[in-house]
């Protein structure tokens, strides 16, 4: 869409949210019908709770790029996708491609990190494995590839594989949000009744949602201290400015 011939880039673009930060002029995108378009600043970061489930919301966004990458730490990112990898498939997660030939699984970070610098030859003077860059490495693999390949490895085949009868289920799911546990009872015999259990975890962590988000709402979780204290302020005001009326009455 636009006019034709040869013209310069319009608009700026980023993969990073917050570049625009203010109106743009005016751009005519059409001649006939005559159409003019603006380049206006995103949304705003919103308020994503309290506590932890806030802050794994955060994090969640900051891994697909959904908020400015600087506001998180690299390390803090990579130890989070490293523990979400091992939840989802302990035996093989999908990370272990990216590490030297026989890697194990780890759940220690420092040490996946001091692997994969070495095997992706991220190395420092004095033969220091960068472990700061290869942090950016792995949280970069992950938006690029690396959730469609952890997606594609979560081990949703149980036909003939060992579900444990005594203490924790296993937790399948897909991504960091569908995420269900696996019981004795939960093991398909085919692949249409594999279908229909995955249907219904997935339909469960739906509604698991939903009613988090009431509860949120009915609660006020989903409002900052900061709004709820301007609120306040408003009301205060507001309080006065009747109760002036009425002593000019």
């Amino acid at each position: 869409m636009g006019i034709k011939g040869p013209t310069p880039k319009a608009f700026r673009t980023s993969a990073q949210p917050g570049l625009t930060q203010a109106l743009s002029t005016r751009l005519k995108v059409s001649l006939d019908p005559l159409v003019y378009a603006f380049d206006t600043p995103g949304v705003m970061l919103p308020f994503l709770g309290r506590g932890v489930e806030g802050a794994e919301r955060g994090v969640k966004l900051a891994l697909i790029a959904g908020i400015k990458e600087g506001l998180y730490d690299m390390e803090a990112l990579a130890a989070y996708l490293l523990y979400k990898l091992n939840v989802l498939n302990p035996i093989a997660p999908a990370y272990l491609r990216l590490l030297p030939e026989g890697a194990t699984p780890t759940i220690h970070l420092h040490d996946f990190l001091e692997q994969l610098a070495r095997r992706m030859g991220m190395i420092m003077r004095g033969a220091e494995p960068d472990t700061a860059r290869a942090a950016v490495y792995f949280v970069r693999w992950w938006r690029e590839e690396g959730g469609l390949i952890a997606a594609a490895s979560s081990p949703l085949h149980f036909a003939g594989s060992s579900v444990p009868e005594h203490g924790t289920s296993p937790t399948q799911g897909w991504g960091f949000d569908f995420q269900w546990q696996m019981g004795p009872d939960d093991r398909p015999v085919n692949q249409e009744d594999e279908a229909r259990i995955v249907q219904a975890k997935m339909e469960a962590c739906i509604d698991e949602y939903l009613a988090t988000v009431e509860r949120e709402e009915s609660e006020e979780l989903n409002v900052s201290a900061t709004q709820i204290k301007k609120r306040q302020v408003l009301e205060e005001k507001l309080k006065r400015k009747q109760k002036q009326k009425h002593i000019k009455r």
